[in-house]
């Protein structure tokens, strides 16, 4: 398979994100993961810090359109990219050009659809896609009342509310431009690094780049999209397209690495196993994943709370090593429970404490 890295999506994709960094100091403040932190640049930390002091001025606006759990999936931003996917275009002025010509009821109809259809794989053809249906499915969101406030607002008039997300990324554009600057050059070396690397013997490259904490099948087609984002350093998303699409955070190898290498301590790694099973809504996901559900949204069902719930206990099981993501042959994408790890820490335990 040969990967393309493409520069322009790379920066709309970060455009796009951009505002959430206000949020994010508020996130390490109460991130109790000591494994995460330590694989977190502390220029990262710095870089976050500014920019939420940048921002403060816009946060009443930045509120309305970004959810503070860094896990939510319900920011405006992926909503529209749900509903107007944007990889073919080049600037993020053309892209919201397109937007705004878009004629009001249709793009009600999309941005509905897109709302509704965020988190479900199974078939939708069945569904009906109205303003009533949408109140509905926002009202069994587990998110708190504001943000349920701002997604009403989206779809009783979604064009007015896209001309104020537009000039609230106009008002930061500088801000976000700055720091574009500040990260360009290091983006296009992670980028062409990538390319090359990757497109030889790519599932075993992709393997040795994440450490082993994913296995996915690069099959089914001969190319591979890339973006790298550098306001969103420490993520990893593939996305459901026609063709193989993934966001690859600026700085993950290093994340990747460092997690490796604290997971190489074995005590300490027997310590985060047991303390992230000590959670109930956490251990119950477990259970499920090992059972072989693994759509966040059900496991949120199932378990009765919020689909960002769950993904941050996955993201505790993933820095911890009890799971791996793996997408199989035929496309399928999931988290596997590691028993090879898990059965190695039993044993481990055991002998620290002369089972006999």
């Amino acid at each position: 398979m040969k990967f393309r890295f493409n520069k322009e999506v790379s920066k709309i994709l970060d455009n796009l994100v951009f505002p959430r960094i206000y949020f994010n100091l508020e996130e390490d403040m109460k991130n109790e993961d000591e494994t995460l932190k330590k694989a977190i640049k502390e220029e990262y930390n710095d870089f976050s810090e500014k920019m939420h002091s940048k921002l403060e001025p816009y946060k009443d606006e930045i509120n309305q359109f970004y959810q503070k759990d860094i896990y939510s999936h319900y920011d405006f931003a992926n909503i529209i990219i749900h509903a107007y996917p944007l990889y073919e275009y080049t600037n993020i002025d053309t892209y919201f050009n397109d937007l705004l010509k878009e004629e009001p009821n249709l793009l009600k109809d999309k941005i509905i659809k897109a709302l509704i259809t965020m988190e479900d794989s199974d078939d939708t053809s069945s569904k009906v896609f109205d303003e009533n249906n949408a109140t509905q499915f926002i009202n069994q969101l587990k998110i708190d009342s504001a943000n349920k406030w701002n997604l009403f607002m989206m779809i009783q008039n979604p064009h007015q509310h896209l001309v104020k997300f537009i000039s609230l990324l106009n008002k930061i554009e500088s801000l976000f431009e700055n720091s574009y600057l500040n990260y360009e050059q290091k983006c296009d070396e992670v980028g062409s690094d990538l390319v090359k690397r990757l497109s030889r013997n790519t599932n075993e490259t992709f393997k040795k780049i994440t450490y082993d904490a994913i296995s996915y099948e690069f099959n089914g087609g001969e190319f591979c999209d890339f973006y790298v984002s550098f306001v969103m350093p420490y993520t990893l998303r593939f996305i459901e397209s026609d063709i193989c699409r993934m966001v690859w955070g600026l700085e993950m190898e290093y994340s990747f690495k460092k997690i490796h290498e604290l997971n190489e301590d074995k005590l300490a790694q027997r310590v985060k196993i047991f303390k992230a099973l000590g959670d109930k809504t956490r251990y119950e996901t477990l259970k499920l994943i090992a059972k072989g559900v693994s759509s966040i949204k059900n496991i949120a069902d199932e378990l009765d709370v919020s689909s960002a719930t769950i993904s941050y206990h996955i993201n505790e099981f993933l820095t911890s090593g009890i799971l791996y993501m793996s997408r199989d042959k035929n496309q399928k994408f999931g988290y596997i429970v590691d028993y090879k790890k898990l059965t190695e820490v039993f044993s481990d335990f055991k002998e620290d404490l002369n089972f006999k």
